[in-house]
């Protein structure tokens, strides 16, 4: 009898500032998700959102912003 263990990396653990590109929605970037100013709390964990690299500043997240970003959009 011969058992064979194989093991994978493990997952990326997706975490705030994480960017992502869709097709319907282009290239986004995971923030926590707030409502009235609080953050959104589900089961005692914290929930988040995809939005739009220009929103990021509307979820004050816009510490997460390359250079390139920060000059093209720290005026909207």
């Amino acid at each position: 009898m011969r058992i064979h263990i194989t093991t994978a990396s493990p997952r990326k653990k997706p975490k705030v500032g994480d960017r992502r590109t869709t097709k319907k929605h282009g290239e986004q970037i995971r923030v926590f998700e707030r409502s009235q100013g609080c953050y959104v709390v589900s089961n005692g964990r914290q929930c988040y959102q995809w939005v739009a690299i220009g929103d990021a500043n509307k979820h004050m997240a816009d510490h997460h912003w390359t250079k390139e970003e920060r000059a093209k959009y720290a005026d909207s």
